[in-house]
C-alpha cells in the first residue's frame, strides 16, 4: 500500500470514529443556571453565560419519571453523604 492509500484509509477510519462519537455524545451538567416552565415544558439552562445551553423536558413525561428520579438521586446522595462522613471521621482520628 502506498503512503497516500494509507492516509486515505486512516481518514476513512477517523471519519467513522467521528460519526460514532457524535451519535454517542453525552452531556454532563454540573449545575443549572436557571429553571423555568412554559407551555408544558421545563427549561434547564446550564453552562457558561457566554455559551449557555438549554435542556428541554416535556413536563408530563418528566412528572411520570419523578418517582424513579427521586429514588435514584436520594440513594446516590445517601452514598455520598456516608462516604464524606467516613472520610471526616478518618481525618479526625489523625489529628
Amino acid at each position: 500500500m502506498s503512503a497516500i492509500q494509507n492516509l486515505q484509509q486512516r481518514i476513512t477510519e477517523l471519519e467513522g470514529d467521528l460519526l460514532e462519537a457524535k451519535s454517542n455524545s453525552h452531556v454532563y451538567v454540573h449545575e443549572t443556571n436557571t429553571l423555568h416552565c412554559s407551555d408544558g415544558e421545563l427549561y434547564m439552562h446550564y453552562g457558561d453565560i457566554n455559551e449557555e445551553k438549554t435542556i428541554v423536558f416535556n413536563v408530563t413525561s418528566l412528572f411520570n419519571d419523578l418517582p424513579h428520579i427521586i429514588e435514584m438521586v436520594s440513594k446516590e446522595n445517601d452514598k455520598n453523604t456516608k462516604d464524606i462522613n467516613s472520610r471526616i471521621k478518618e481525618s479526625a482520628k489523625k489529628l
